[in-house]
């Protein structure tokens, strides 16, 4: 009797429900209630299974082409959601809608605040995920209300927060932080069906004190990177100008190099024509030297033979001479003595005492001049 019962009922609703749902197909059809919608550009489409039997499709699906397409009214639903990129403002003092929002301000590390007048977040919905969007931020357009909003302030006071005043000023600084912080956000949300784009971030605001210390310091800065310039300029010029003076004594080398060749050359040549002539000369000179030996040796000869001939010539005489014995003195004094007697005069004169010195004879001249002596 159970057994049967059961068996009605699968029949039942085998057969009976499909019946019904069909029935009712085709009276939405015939009634012109069909389900038919249109995704425009920039649109995309999720379809939901209400009914939660595979009949009518899966749980869920996403339709990214544009285009017409249908569902089953009553068993399916359809959300769609526009996809076009947006833009979180963060500007003011307030907020004004959605995603214009109030500046904002960030606490840096070293306790001073600092605020971006205007920063924009550039962000838009992943369209292949747009089932997650609608579970994650509710129907329609509800994830462009609080989405970004949840997350990007929080996100970005932490990044910029890492920096002191004076590194938040430094452009590299916050670029870095701008960066950071993008990647941070898109890890939060694009786990939810969102990607953040681009985030702009204006040159961070300061209180004036603070603004005056910066100053301050990028003028000091730009001292000294003009320092710095001039000072890589300086060195430049030093460099070239002990570049110039290596080529100016370099040239000045190298000239007075062959200044020196030429005249250690010259002084060769002048050395081998002074040593030609000094050789002529030697050579002339003993040559000549020869000569006059020779002659003055020959001379010599010719004069020690007439020497001896005269001294044999002498000697023969004297020989002679010495053969004729006293007559030959009694004969010179005759030759030389005699004719020298016609100049003598003389007077009568007692007797000397003593023999006659010679001394006392004197010419008639000197008797005339002196008298007697």
């Amino acid at each position: 009797m159970a057994d049967s019962t059961t068996t009605s009922r699968l029949a039942f609703l085998r057969f009976v429900l499909p019946g019904v749902a069909l029935g009712i197909i085709a009276l939405s059809a015939f009634s012109g209630g069909f389900g038919v919608i249109e995704v425009e550009p920039g649109e995309v489409a999720v379809i939901y299974n209400t009914t939660g039997m595979s009949l009518f499709g899966d749980e869920h699906r996403v339709v990214q082409q544009q285009g017409t397409i249908t569902f089953v009214p009553w068993f399916q639903r359809v959300e769609i959601l526009h996809m076009e990129p947006l833009v979180l403002v963060m500007e003011g003092e307030k907020d004004a809608d959605a995603n214009h929002v109030k500046k904002l301000t960030v606490r840096a590390s070293d306790g001073s605040n600092f605020w971006f007048n205007k920063l924009e977040i550039h962000y838009q919905a992943i369209a292949a995920r747009a089932d997650v969007i609608v579970a994650t931020h509710g129907r329609g357009d509800a994830y462009k209300y609080d989405a970004l909003r949840v997350h990007s302030r929080a996100i970005l006071r932490d990044e910029f927060g890492r920096y002191s005043f004076l590194q938040a000023a430094d452009p590299s600084s916050y670029g870095k932080a701008t960066t950071d912080a993008r990647q941070m956000l898109n890890e939060r949300l694009r786990a939810t069906g969102l990607e953040v784009t681009q985030v702009i971030t204006p040159k961070p605001s300061f209180a004036a004190n603070v603004e005056k210390a910066i100053a301050d310091r990028q003028n000091a800065t730009q001292e000294v990177l003009v320092l710095e310039k001039q000072r890589d300029r300086l060195h430049k010029q030093r460099e070239r100008l002990k570049q110039q003076v290596r080529e100016t004594k370099n040239a000045e080398y190298q000239a007075l190099l062959a200044t020196l060749a030429a005249d250690l050359q010259k002084s060769k040549n002048k050395a081998v024509s002074v040593k030609r002539e000094a050789d002529k000369y030697a050579i002339d000179r003993r040559a000549n030297a020869k000569a006059i030996h020779t002659e003055k040796t020959t001379k010599a000869k010719a004069s020690a033979y007439a020497a001896r001939e005269r001294a044999q010539g002498l000697a023969a005489r004297i020989k002679a001479v010495g053969d004729q014995g006293p007559d030959v003195l009694n004969a010179e004094i005759a030759k030389h003595v005699f004719p020298q007697l016609k100049n003598l005069r003389a007077r009568p004169y007692a007797h000397a005492a003593q023999p006659i010195d010679i001394r006392h004879i004197t010419t008639p001249s000197s008797l005339d001049q002196g008298g007697d002596r």
